[in-house]
Order: C-alpha cells, then sequence, then structure tokens
C-alpha cells in the first residue's frame, strides 16, 4: 500500500515534540527529497531538516551511524540532532538533522571555485568509501541494533546482476540501437572478472553537483545519504562521472579525482574501474527513466556517458 507524504498538520505535532519550546517554528515541505520525505524546519536563525521513512519497517538508524561515523573522521556532513526508529504519529522511522548552508555546487559557475569545492569534496568522498559493510547492494534497514553496515547480496556480481540483462533488453532498440547493446556485451565480457571480489565498501549512492554544497565558492558539505549502499570504491565516481557536464558549462570530474587522490590510492587503470561503474549505473538509470519518466529518456545524459565510457573501456 502506498504511503502518501504525511500531511503539514501532523508533521508540525512531530516537529513540535522535538522543539517543544520553540513555538515559531516554519514547516515547508521539500520537492527534492526522493528515496524519503523531507522538511524544512526553519526556527529563528537556524535550519533542521527532518527526513520521514516511506516504507514501514525501514528505519534510519544506518544513516544515523553513517553520519555519525563520518563526523568522527571530520567529514562535513549534517549533524542528526534527534531519530526515532517509529515515531507514534507517523508510525514511520524518522530522522532530524542539522542544515548544511549553502547552494549545491550546480549553482556554481566559477571554474577556479568549482576545482577548490570539488577537491575538498573528493577527499570526503574518499573518507565516505572508505567505510567497511557487509555485503553488496541497498543497506538493510530492518536491524534494531546498528553495529555495522550490512547490505542485501553477498557479491558483487549478485547485486549488478539482478537488473542488468532486463534492463539492456528494455533499451534494446527502444533507446539504444542493438550494436550498442551488443558492444557493452563485449564490454562486459572483457572485464568480467571485475565483477568478482574484493570488500564491499559505503557508496553514497546517489553522488553528484546537487549533493555537494557551498557558500561564495567555499566547500561546505555533502548532503543526503538516502540511498546507500555497499559497492566497489568506485561506485561513486563512476555515478558522479556519468553526470559530468550535465548541470555545469565545463567538464569536473577530474578535480574530484585529484582531492580523492589524496585520501586513497587509486590504481593505474583507475579510468577503467570508475568507466566500467558509469557505464553500468547508466544503463539501470536509463532503464528506470524508460520505466517512470519516458518523455524524459531522449535527452537523458546517461546516453552520452555511455558512448564515452565505451570509447575509454574499448581503447
Amino acid at each position: 500500500m502506498q504511503y502518501n507524504p504525511p500531511g503539514l498538520h501532523i508533521v508540525k505535532q512531530v516537529i513540535a515534540q522535538v522543539f517543544p519550546h520553540a513555538p515559531s517554528i516554519l514547516v515547508d515541505r521539500m520537492e527534492e527529497g526522493m528515496s524519503t520525505y523531507v522538511y524544512r524546519i526553519s526556527h529563528a536563525n537556524e535550519v533542521f531538516y527532518l527526513r520521514v521513512q516511506p516504507e514501514a519497517n525501514a528505519s534510519f538508524a544506518p544513516e544515523v551511524h553513517v553520519h555519525q561515523l563520518l563526523r568522527s573522521k571530520g567529514v562535513k556532513v549534517p549533524e542528526v540532532i534527534h531519530f526515532e526508529r517509529e515515531n507514534a504519529l507517523l508510525q514511520r522511522s524518522i530522522m532530524v538533522t542539522t542544515e548544511i548552508k549553502g547552494m549545491p555546487l550546480g549553482h556554481c559557475a566559477v571554474e577556479t571555485d568549482t576545482r577548490k569545492i570539488l577537491f575538498e569534496a573528493g577527499r570526503d568522498l574518499a573518507i565516505i568509501n572508505s567505510l567497511l559493510v557487509e555485503g553488496f547492494g541497498w543497506i538493510r534497514r530492518d536491524k534494531c541494533e546498528m553495529t555495522r553496515l550490512e547490505a542485501e547480496f553477498p557479491t558483487y556480481r549478485a547485486f549488478i546482476s539482478e537488473h542488468l540483462e532486463s534492463d539492456l533488453a528494455d533499451l534494446e532498440d527502444r533507446v539504444l540501437p542493438k550494436s550498442d547493446i551488443i558492444t557493452i556485451g563485449h564490454i562486459l565480457a572483457r572485464y568480467d572478472g571485475w565483477l568478482d571480489g574484493g570488500q564491499a565498501r559505503l557508496a553514497h549512492g546517489d553522488f553528484d553537483v546537487t549533493h555537494i554544497y557551498q557558500v561564495q565558492g567555499q566547500y561546505t558539505g555533502i548532503i543526503d545519504f538516502g540511498e546507500i549502499r555497499g559497492t566497489h570504491m568506485f561506485y561513486d565516481l563512476g555515478h558522479f562521472k556519468m553526470y559530468d557536464g550535465e548541470m555545469l558549462p565545463f567538464l569536473v570530474f577530474p578535480y574530484l579525482v585529484e582531492g580523492y587522490r589524496e585520501v586513497t590510492v587509486l590504481p593505474p587503470n583507475y579510468e577503467q574501474h570508475v568507466s566500467l561503474a558509469s557505464l553500468l549505473i547508466a544503463v539501470r538509470t536509463l532503464a528506470r527513466t524508460l520505466e517512470k519518466r519516458p518523455a524524459c529518456i531522449d535527452d537523458h545524459h546517461g546516453l552520452k556517458s555511455i558512448q564515452k565510457d565505451t570509447q575509454i573501456l574499448l581503447a
């Protein structure tokens, strides 16, 4: 059964319980929340965000755990100031966080500032990707106690294979010509060994310029861990690369890598690893877009990124 966004009157009752001594509070629902329902709470000169899980028996405990770990390592992410596994009024898990000030990097059109911001974001991303996960795929949200991060699948291959065959079948001739599907098949055969082994690491899962915040060219932090999953270290880099050039008038992926390499040593063939991740993410993203928003498919940035990744992986 579909769980609709809770009305503002109920949300305000919940917020009154969280902030019992702050009567002059303004509440607005944020439209950009995709995996959860998000409400902005404004009080005096401070802003907080209430997140509501849309699914029953799904807890924010993993995100609380991740935020706490990352902040202890100096990563600029919001602070969690309130968490309930199941709020009595909403009958859903809730979490309240502080604000990361500023605007998304996509609103910053000065390339010198963008390079500096992405260098710092790249360092934080490398720390995010250093957190270990038991298993691959979506982080499990059904645990009562949070001592470690666990995911759905035992291997990366199992995670990737869940939708890959059906996604390629859906895209063939409707979005990608058969020749492109054949080429992708050749690439997957060439790099088949990369789908095995390795320790799962935490991925932000939806990392792009909309989740990196800045104020007048100064990096302020990373938001929205609603898509966290266990995967390999190249997943977030691949996701960022797939969307590089969509919102900004210049390519910025190399700037992110500069900062990333300050923290984590990348192998000599990292570009191929990142391009393979980008290609697989693009296939999944295009298939989901075709299913949910078919009118947007012809202009999707993933079509361009597949062509670029194909050239790198076949070189």
